[in-house]
């Protein structure tokens, strides 16, 4: 049986390489050829719903240019306003625990046959991003990364399971963990990683993905997802 496949490079970019940005002045957040896509959010829908009761996260991303990378891959899901929403919160409330500079990289745990939360990671923060889900469409992310020469964006087609072990022998780096639309109970995957901070969202199994065991940082129900599975945990792991 083949290994699970994986980009050449072993995950690893040093300090301040944008090697994500191919067009000339383009800037750090723009990961598309030639795209600037600066984040400069509204103060005032930051933490709130926006009028109406629609998604102030769909307002910011649809005014970035880098929207129009984003859009085919999660155009292919049923509820793509739903799982934009989602994985725009992950984001959102991981944001001020992303330390300018420094090495990073975040697993995405379940994130579907399309790879959409590491995407987004990998347009709007200058992590390695690394996707993992058994059912990935291999074909169409790896046409849609060298479509818009998107870097710092990998995958296992995989369980967690099974690449566990090997994400972590990966060089050390501080690491982030998403499960967004992971439908895995939490507590018995982190319990295989090594991992420094982690983001859950109840989605449609709040028994299972959101942990009973781990230390909170901050939990809430974000009011700008638009699924009826809200509530969300940011956890620390007990070495932090």
């Amino acid at each position: 049986m083949l290994p699970p496949r994986k980009a050449a490079h072993d995950g690893r970019w040093p300090v301040g390489e944008r090697r994500g940005v191919r067009g000339a002045g383009a800037r750090a957040q723009g990961r598309v050829r030639g795209v600037s896509d600066p984040e400069a959010p509204d103060p005032s829908v930051e933490h709130g719903a926006a009028p109406g009761g629609q998604s102030s996260y769909l307002d910011r991303l649809m005014r970035r240019e880098s929207f129009a990378a984003l859009w085919p891959l999660f155009a292919k899901g049923p509820k793509p306003a739903k799982e934009l929403s989602e994985s725009f919160s992950a984001l959102e409330h991981l944001r001020p625990l992303i330390h300018a500079g420094e090495p990073l990289r975040v697993l995405h745990i379940g994130d579907g046959a399309h790879a959409r939360t590491a995407a987004l990671f990998s347009l709007k923060t200058e992590a390695c991003n690394i996707s993992v889900d058994p059912v990935l469409n291999e074909p169409l992310v790896t046409a849609w990364r060298d479509r818009y020469g998107i870097e710092r964006f990998e995958w296992r087609k995989a369980r967690i399971e099974a690449v566990a072990a090997e994400l972590n022998e990966l060089p050390a780096m501080r690491t982030l963990v998403t499960f967004v639309h992971a439908h895995v109970g939490i507590d018995r995957v982190l319990a295989l990683l090594r991992w420094d901070v982690a983001f859950s969202l109840a989605c449609c199994m709040p028994a299972s993905q959101l942990s009973a065991t781990h230390r909170v940082h901050h939990r809430g129900s974000d009011s700008n997802v638009l699924s009826v599975g809200r509530d969300y945990q940011v956890l620390l792991a007990p070495s932090r």
